[in-house]
């Protein structure tokens, strides 16, 4: 039986490459040369989740995404012609302050939506 660990690398290093959330789909895509399968992806990924050197990132209506997971706080953008995430780095200041009186914040996600670049055809 064949190691799994140049899969890992292979999965973990794309996701590294690539910098931005990238679904269980997209990994299988980008690596099918390899002859990685859809079931070893989730395994892999799932299983580094667990390990903590991956982050899932779920937004609502959409595949669960993963991403290093030792990323600074930042927030995401996602496509909506395209349906890729993007990381927004940083964070806007204030908005724990957005909260009611009296409440308290303990997390917070901020998401955009819109057209990435690729997709709207604007030159960088």
């Amino acid at each position: 039986m064949p190691s799994a660990v140049p899969h890992r690398d292979a999965v973990l290093g794309l996701i590294r490459s690539l910098g931005r959330p990238v679904s269980a789909d997209e990994i299988r895509d980008a690596l099918r040369e390899t002859g990685i399968g859809i079931a070893t992806v989730y395994r892999i990924v799932n299983k580094a989740v667990e390990e903590g050197d991956l982050a899932k990132v779920e937004l609502p209506g959409a595949p669960a995404r993963f991403e290093p997971a030792d990323l600074p706080h930042h927030h995401h953008f996602e496509c909506d012609a395209c349906k890729r995430v993007y990381d927004v780095p940083g964070c806007a200041k204030g908005v724990t302050g957005l909260a009611p009186e009296g409440f308290a914040v303990e997390s917070h996600e901020i998401i955009l939506r819109g057209t990435c670049r690729e997709c709207s055809g604007v030159a960088v």
